[in-house]
This record gives C-alpha cells, structure tokens and sequence, in this order.
C-alpha cells in the first residue's frame, strides 16, 4: 500500500492573527474560550457580554477542543484532558522567553513554513514580531476608510486617502489586503453605486447612519479591485462564518452572492481569496473558486473547527476547485496551539483522502501526493511568489 503520511510535509498557515508574547499563565476556562465564536449570552461585572456559566460548560466537548486534547497527549504525554493540556502549556510557558520556544517548539514540530497575518499595526511592528516562520502581512484598508469618514470632506476625498493608502502599504511590502463587505458592510452581493450616489450619501455616512455607509463602501469596492490588479496583490475576503459572536446576518456572507459583480470582465485579473469558508457555503465557494480563473479558497474554518468532518470538507473542495487554488489556514489568535492542531489535522485528513482517491483509481499515487503538498503550503507560496 501507498505511503501517504503528510507529517513530514511543510504547512502553510493562510489566516492568523497574532500570538501571545507575554501570557506566562491561562486557566483551562481562558483557553477553551479561545475556540468559541458563539453568542455572549450574559455580562459580566462591568456590564460587557460574555459567556455564561452555559456556555463555558459546554466548550471542552467541541470537537476542536477534544481533537486538540487527545492529539497533544498522544504527542506530548501529557493528560488527555483540557486541564492536562494547559498544565502542560503553562509548564513550558513561565517566562516569555520560554513562551517564545514554546512557540517555536509547536511551529517546528508540525513544519509550519509561514503564515499570512492579518492585523491593524504598522509593518515592522515588534509584536508582529511573534511567530517563529516567514510572515506575509495583510493591509487593512477598511481602518483607513472609517477614519476618513470621519475627517474627510467628500467622499472623492475619502476615496483618493484609501487608494493612496494601499499603495503606500504595496511600497511598505504588504502582500495582500484584507476586507469585509459582505460581514460588515451589507453583504457579498455588491451594489453598483455611483460616484454621485455615494456624494449624496457621504453626509449621512459621517453621522453613522448604517445603510448610508454601506453605500459608500460599495462605491469604493471596484476601486479596491482595481487597485488589486494594478499592484497585483490578491484581496483577502471574509466570506465565510466564524461564528455568531458579533454578527449574526448569516447568508448575507454567502461567497456565490458576488458572482453576477466578478462576472464583469473589468475585474477579471483581480486575485481573490474567499476566506473562512464553513458551513454552509463551503460547496459554494468551491464552485466559485471553479468558475473564476481568480478566485482562490481558504478554509479556515472548517480548519481546525471541523476536524472531525474536516476530511469530508476536503473531498467537497478537491471534488470542483481546481487544486492549486486551495489553502488551508487558521483563524489563529493568541495561541500557538490553534497552528499545531490544524496542521495536524489537515495532514491527517489530506492522507485519508488522498489514500482514498488512489485506492479509488481517481488519482494515480504521484497526482495525490502532489496535490497535497500545493494544498498544504505550496499554492500559499505561489500566490504570494514565494516558491520555497
């Protein structure tokens, strides 16, 4: 029988936010928190939701936080229990030195090459500095469009200070850009706004009337993939769920809504990325992917939240989407564990399948392994022309 085990393959994290460089010290309670996106459904002393005694209940049996528990004793002999894996984390974690090798521990084991970051501080940052591979980083060009909504004067006015923002971010050597029309600003179906529509608007816009800054941001999203192609960077969209912890307008974040605006040719070179794709649109960004020579999927969501169907995910994607046009990331935030897992994960689900796809007579053996090591890290590289 073939030899299909990844383990020794590089992963490529396409989605994460930054690490911890300093929290010596977590309760089992604050890292179980880590893995729930759902609703705050109490308050706490100074009156901000949070989640209830419920809740909390119920986070060491999801599925992420179980797979994550049992894989880490297997590997590192600790208790296979939620206390037992944060009393080894908090062992190995006493000083930020030692958290910082912990990190490093975790990105070698699991062969993590680079990851693209997704975070508000300026290139260069010392707290971007907090991850042990090579780091792509993305622009948030919608930080800068709620400023300018504030202080600009029209909305030509904001709309001249984004662009030349992104271009200043592309000297900077930002790889990419990240945005959010269809979570925040009125879903992925894009609305064609005029100029002179958006002027109308911009008053109403400044004062936070929600419709009216959706329209606004409307306006200015052509622009946005225009500029893409002009510097050749891809878009990062978030198009999927992470939960319903802010936000609960959920099929407004469907990735197919925005296939009649991408069907304009003017678009055509646009790089898009559909990111977060999760239930339920996993199979209609897949298709989207499929149809749109410049459409790319990321599955960070079903990546690491779904590691028990995360196999199933796969087969769904590998069955439309071109193959080198898949990747896979993590949501990541704060630790460095949600990386481990998710490798872990995507390796052991990519040598089920591609075991499966050769077994079937689908794929010969040397077309499986290749197509598992673009999903794992090299289409990442080749999309932001790193090769190696």
């Amino acid at each position: 029988m073939a030899d299909f085990d990844f383990s020794h393959e590089a992963f490529y994290d396409n989605h994460t936010h930054r690490l911890f460089t300093d929290r010596t010290f977590v309760t089992a309670e604050e890292f179980a928190l880590n893995y729930y996106h759902g609703v705050r459904d109490a308050e706490d002393d100074a009156g901000r939701p949070c989640p209830s005694a419920a809740a909390f209940s119920h986070m060491p049996y999801q599925s992420v936080v179980r797979t994550l528990v049992h894989a880490m004793s297997r590997r590192f002999g600790c208790e296979e229990s939620l206390q037992g894996v944060v009393a080894f984390r908090n062992s190995r974690t006493k000083t930020p030195e030692e958290l910082r090798g912990y990190t490093r521990m975790l990105y070698a084991d699991q062969k993590v090459c680079g990851c693209t970051l997704d975070c508000e501080l300026p290139m260069g940052h010392r707290d971007t500095m907090c991850f042990p591979c090579r780091v792509n980083r993305l622009f948030q060009y919608e930080n800068v469009f709620s400023e300018q909504l504030q202080t600009a004067d029209s909305y030509k006015a904001l709309l001249d200070q984004v662009l030349q923002s992104i271009n200043e971010a592309a000297r900077q050597g930002f790889a990419g850009l990240k945005g959010h029309i269809g979570e925040k600003f009125g879903g992925m179906a894009v609305r064609d706004i005029t100029a002179r529509e958006a002027e109308k608007s911009f008053a109403a816009a400044k004062s936070g009337k929600k419709e009216a800054v959706d329209t606004v941001y409307h306006a200015m999203f052509p622009h946005i993939l225009t500029i893409c192609q002009d510097l050749n960077v891809p878009l990062h969209l978030h198009s999927g769920s992470t939960g319903f912890k802010n936000r609960t307008a959920f099929y407004q974040v469907d990735p197919i809504l925005m296939a009649p605006f991408l069907k304009e040719k003017r678009f055509f070179r646009a790089k898009i990325v559909f990111l977060h794709q999760s239930f339920p649109f996993t199979r209609n960004a897949a298709i989207m992917a499929c149809n749109f020579p410049n459409v790319y999927l990321d599955l960070s969501q079903t990546l690491p939240w779904q590691p028990l169907l995360f196999a199933r995910c796969l087969e769904d994607a590998l069955s439309i989407t071109p193959h080198d046009k898949i990747m896979l990331g993590t949501g990541q935030h704060w630790y460095a564990e949600m990386v481990w897992i998710a490798a872990f994960i995507a390796k052991n689900a990519l040598a089920r399948v591609m075991r499966q796809f050769a077994e079937d007579g689908l794929l010969s053996e040397r077309q499986a392994k290749e197509s598992a090591r673009m999903v794992l890290s090299e289409n990442a590289l080749k999309l932001y022309g790193q090769r190696d």
